[in-house]
């Protein structure tokens, strides 16, 4: 109780230590190669452990045939297909990949041609023009006519604006 009422009495609490947060320094060649050679000598020896198993398993599956001739009957499991580590894609992934390749190679023959090919079919069923009536001379008398009307309108619109003149000056002398 006397250490709550009097704080420099309480005792403190010891530091927190610092923690090293630095990331390890990088590898160096020599570093992997040599985790490489490691990787590649367990490899090399559970490929050994397997071959002396797999020895093993014929020398007994013998024995077993010999002493089933004694009147023992003995029961064995099918070998287990072998494993090769140099083989380490599994055959479903190469025809997987295989059949991806052949539709992307497909595709990128085949849209073109395909492409070409309805071309080819839309050229053919474009209609040709029908020849007609031959219309020149009605066309022409149609633009002489319309000039015509051109000629007329621009007459009217000067008559006009002489006409507004006029009005305008008289309007002038009258206010005067």
């Amino acid at each position: 109780m006397s250490n709550v009422q009097n704080p420099s009495a309480a005792t403190k609490a010891p530091p927190i230590p610092s923690m090293d947060v630095t990331p390890p320094p990088p590898a160096t060649t020599r570093e992997i190669s040599r985790q490489v050679r490691g990787i590649v000598s367990q490899a090399r020896a559970a490929a050994q452990d397997g071959k002396q198993a797999a020895r093993d398993a014929k020398q007994n599956a013998g024995d077993a045939a010999k002493s089933s001739k004694d009147g023992i009957t003995a029961t064995t499991a099918p070998p287990s297909p072998a494993f090769s580590p140099s083989e380490m894609i599994p055959p479903q992934a190469v025809d997987i990949s295989m059949a991806f390749f052949f539709t992307v190679a497909f595709c990128v023959v085949g849209f073109p041609l395909a492409r070409a090919f309805a071309r080819r079919i839309d050229r053919k069923t474009e209609f040709k023009s029908v020849a007609g009536p031959d219309l020149t001379p009605h066309i022409r008398q149609l633009q002489d006519s319309v000039d015509a009307m051109a000629i007329e309108l621009e007459r009217i619109s000067e008559g006009q604006r002489f006409t507004s003149k006029l009005l305008a000056e008289r309007s002038e002398r009258a206010s005067q």
